[in-house]
């Protein structure tokens, strides 16, 4: 078998993975065996029988829709020496192998040379259409290529011009697979939870999301802007998304995997005035593993929790805006109560992180499959615990409601401000106050704040008392409150490493039930809770502020005063 580079192997062993071919103890099986025995990936894997080519030629085909190709029938064609180079054909390890009519027929046996289509479009001034063929197969009919080569060398040096400019496209075009894999890999060395990708009239960017800010890094924006297309249909290839289509939003995911784990990503393209935009959302499977106790939470508030999810039946709300960790709040708590003999299921859109013993089921809103759908199919599964990813409407608020009622422990999310508004915001969705004073428990909302750095941080001297107190200090703790903020150092990005969940819990007791059924305003429920030992966010941010690991700057930013 010829040895392909390193990307296509990787690019291949990433299609088999996907495809459930070959699983993540095998790849780490075949990453390990490659290192000690000095052999490619790709032939590792085929030693240890993981795969064969008959398998890579048949996802090939499927995942892409290319038809199937026998090389070794097909008849060489003397006319294609003539249009493409045969450094081009071996260095690239695609094969024309027919044309007429204006088509070039072209077979590959690695999804990584779609890229070099419009390459070889602007090449031969023909349209290529694409074939699946198997490494071998490929192989056997370069050299046959190969054996027929006679041009001689006067023949050659007049088309030196013609090659040099061909071998500067393949360049471009490997360059665009070693970008890409850079750009995923930095993000995720990082911490990154997104990367955008975007362009304008006179420069393009690639921008981190770190620790909730986004930071543009520069050190992309060169190539990127000189390769902007070429990029955007590497990031659809891997995506399994319609690189000719540029008019239209496309939604897809992929898989990433490095030397130590597999990354997957979730891929939002955006037709804008000035090319397509991008952004890559980063769903690391570690973060779904998190413990309950790691999450930041006070020792009252935990206690609330852990009696609210060890319950037989009702509903725990968990709210908060886009990326304020409530996935992650959510899964801890699954991780938590997650027996062998307790049934529970899950209906997201998307699945972010997979978790054994748990029945997760993705949302198809595009083919009418719903959260609402999901819910009823789910009561016929005999489950002790449901997790619905969001309440989008009022008819999955009555039926999660009722199934909170009916013996079933149901966990939810909503986008609310505090716990107290999603009272107000179940009721303005129509939902009955008995229903939700009946089945709701607890609901907990949160933001995540980056923590200032220990290494660096300092006392902020432009925090006064007045200021504290505008905030709800009271006199005679913003008198002697001493507050931090990070400077900046070796150890962290601009005074800041880490972030860590800032938690409000509000636990429905019997008084806020009756209050609920009273059809009590927010600020009266709000008053009852906080004389029954209810504290907010705010009340939180203020704690860890006189801690130092809260600075006033990100305290302002992440929460609104009371």
């Amino acid at each position: 078998m010829i040895r392909l580079d390193e990307s296509s192997e990787q690019n291949i062993l990433n299609m088999l993975m996907e495809s459930s071919v070959i699983t993540m103890d095998q790849m780490s099986k075949i990453n390990t065996t490659s290192k000690e025995v000095g052999k490619t990936k790709l032939e590792t894997a085929f030693e240890l029988n993981f795969t064969d080519e008959d398998k890579i030629l048949k996802i090939l085909s499927t995942n892409y829709s290319l038809p199937t190709i026998d090389l070794s029938k097909k008849v060489i064609d003397p006319k294609i020496k003539k249009i493409i180079d045969l450094r081009y054909i071996q260095d690239n390890m695609l094969v024309p192998f027919e044309m007429s009519g204006g088509i070039l027929k072209i077979a590959i046996a690695d999804p990584t040379k779609l890229s070099l289509m419009k390459n070889l479009k602007t090449m031969t001034k023909m349209e290529p259409e694409l074939y699946a063929t198997s490494i071998s197969n490929i192989k056997e009919f370069i050299d046959r290529l190969s054996r027929q080569d006679s041009k001689k060398i006067s023949e050659q040096n007049v088309k030196i011009e013609k090659v040099e400019k061909k071998e500067e496209l393949i360049e471009v075009g490997s360059e665009v697979i070693t970008f890409g894999t850079k750009l995923i890999t930095e993000a995720i060395n990082l911490g990154a939870s997104d990367i955008h990708i975007e362009c304008f009239r006179d420069k393009a960017q690639i921008r981190f999301r770190i620790d909730g800010i986004l930071k543009i890094m520069n050190n992309y924006s060169k190539f990127l802007y000189e390769n902007y297309n070429a990029v955007v249909a590497r990031v659809k290839i891997i995506s399994k998304l319609d690189i000719a289509e540029r008019r239209l939003p496309q939604d897809g995911a992929s898989t990433f995997v490095s030397d130590t784990k597999a990354i997957d990503l979730r891929v939002s393209i955006l037709p804008t005035k000035n090319n397509e935009r991008i952004v890559m959302r980063i769903l690391n499977k570690d973060a779904g593993d998190k413990s309950l106790s790691s999450l930041g939470f006070e020792e009252k508030d935990l206690a609330k929790l852990s009696k609210a999810i060890g319950s037989p039946q009702g509903m725990v709300l968990v709210t908060g805006p886009t990326g304020s960790g409530k996935t992650t709040t959510l899964y801890s708590i699954l991780k938590h109560i997650n027996k062998p003999g307790m049934n529970i299921l899950t209906a997201e859109d998307p699945v972010e992180y997979e978790m054994d013993g748990v029945g997760q089921v993705q949302i198809k809103e595009a083919i009418g499959y719903t959260f609402e759908d999901a819910l009823r199919s789910f009561l016929r599964q005999d489950p002790e615990v449901i997790l619905v990813g969001e309440i989008r409407d009022k008819t999955t608020v009555d039926i999660a409601l009722k199934a909170a009622l009916t013996g079933h422990l149901v966990f939810t999310t909503l986008h609310t401000n505090d716990a107290i508004s999603s009272i107000t915001r179940l009721i303005n969705m129509g939902t009955p106050n008995y229903l939700i004073s009946a089945a709701v428990t607890l609901i907990m909302a949160q933001r995540l704040a980056r923590k200032s750095c220990l290494e660096c941080r300092e006392i902020d001297n432009n925090i006064t008392p007045k200021l504290l107190n505008s905030i709800g200090f009271l006199p005679e703790q913003s008198a002697r409150a001493k507050i931090y903020k990070g400077v900046g150092c070796d150890f962290c990005t601009n005074g800041y490493k880490g972030r860590m969940g800032i938690y409000e819990i509000l636990e429905i007791d019997h008084e806020l039930k009756a209050a609920i059924l009273s059809n009590l305003q927010p600020k009266e429920l709000f008053s009852l809770a906080k004389k029954n030992g209810y504290r907010t966010m705010q009340d939180m941010g203020k704690s860890l502020m006189l801690t130092g690991d809260l600075s006033y700057a990100e305290y302002e930013r992440v929460l609104q005063s009371e």
